[in-house]
């Protein structure tokens, strides 16, 4: 008996060494797991630290290094050598501090335009425990050139279009904060492959803020069908098959009913997005002889609530305008497509009659205006 009980303990013993070193390998696995972060993998011991990040921290360091040059070279006077180096920080680095120093440069070189998009990105960027002194040092300088140059902010229905202003590219849509550009007439053009290109020509006043609005739009998909070989000497010419039936048919009711229903919704859709939009004109007005009261011609010289509130109306009341006039230019395609139909549509040839009649008519609208195709054959 006393045998049997150690043999039987022995057993025991090793049931629970056998199972101890199985389960080890898998808690140090779930132990491994626990600590590193979700989906992490371990590393291999040779793993180095990811590419992008040295370079960025390279490009970083190389920044600060042009940009104490630069500081150096300006308090010795060497104007343009400092220059120099503020461009070479902020084209490895954009921060608010090189900003701001590279556009001192550009304001005592007359680069009024650069001077400004520098000194709007150093306002936004600010932090909100920087030196207050400085920050407002920093908003004088620019209230006082934005009153020498202008301003466009770039509206398209498309994202991903290239802009150009005078044929110069901007950047691609959409664009985040306002343009800056030299007083005179801009011509802004948008392009997008697969769309007709959108133009809007402005004029730009100094000190004050405008807007592009650009709609691109398909190309027009009919096109002219390629004209029929000419049949061989001396055969005749075949007549189309007419149709079996009876008499002629004439224009199909529905369609005119729909045609005109659509048509009339149009007008009217349009006479309402036209007072929509006089109404939202009047309201800018009233906030334009507001602001100038309050702050005389130059009251939205620095942006604030009440200018941006009327950028805003200005520009819901150019959207309503441009809405109002393509819907009229729809209600008007369907109406001229309706009465061609009710002219010359739907009719079938007499029992009899070799000649077969086909009209269709499609309205074409471009970014340069709309018509209305129609082909026929009598």
């Amino acid at each position: 008996m006393k045998a049997r009980a150690r043999k039987a303990r022995a057993a025991g013993w090793l049931v629970l060494v056998v199972g101890a070193l199985a389960v080890a390998p898998t808690a140090a696995r779930a132990q491994g797991e626990q600590g590193a972060p979700a989906g992490a993998q371990p590393a291999p011991a040779s793993a180095q630290p990811a590419p992008a990040s040295a370079e960025a921290a390279q490009a970083s360091r190389e920044a600060d290094a042009a940009f104490a040059r630069g500081k150096e070279l300006y308090r010795l006077g060497k104007l343009d050598a400092a220059y120099e180096q503020y461009r070479t920080a902020w084209s490895l680095k954009q921060s608010y501090d090189i900003a701001a120093n590279l556009a001192n440069a550009e304001l005592q070189r007359g680069m009024k335009v650069e001077a400004a998009e520098h000194l709007a990105f150093c306002l936004r960027s600010f932090p909100a425990t920087g030196n207050a002194a400085q920050h407002e040092q920093i908003r004088a300088q620019f209230r006082a050139v934005r009153k020498e140059v202008g301003s466009i902010v770039v509206k398209a229905n498309l994202d991903g279009a290239e802009v150009s202003f005078n044929g110069t590219a901007v950047g691609r849509t959409p664009f985040r904060h306002e343009v800056f550009v030299k007083p005179g007439t801009v011509a802004v053009e948008a392009r997008l492959a697969g769309h007709e290109p959108a133009r809007v020509t402005l004029e730009i006043p100094a000190g004050e803020v405008n807007t592009a609005d650009l709609t691109l739009l398909p190309p027009a998909a009919a096109e002219r069908p390629a004209p029929s070989a000419p049949p061989p000497p001396g055969a005749e010419a075949l007549a189309p098959a007419p149709r079996e039936g009876a008499d002629t048919v004439g224009p199909r009711p529905e369609v005119l009913i729909a045609g005109g229903a659509v048509a009339g919704a149009g007008v009217v859709a349009g006479v309402i997005l036209t007072a929509l939009a006089v109404g939202r004109d009047g309201d800018a007005d009233e906030q334009r002889d507001a602001l100038v009261r309050e702050g005389g011609p130059a009251a939205c010289a620095v942006d604030s609530p009440k200018c941006a509130a009327l950028r805003d109306a200005l520009e819901g009341a150019a959207d309503l305008k441009n809405a109002a006039l393509w819907t009229f230019v729809g209600a008007g395609a369907v109406g001229l497509a309706t009465g061609a139909y009710a002219l010359w549509g739907g009719g079938a040839p007499r029992q009899g009659v070799a000649a077969a009649r086909v009209v269709t008519a499609a309205p074409v609208v471009t970014a340069g205006g709309g018509a209305l195709l129609i082909r026929g054959t009598w």
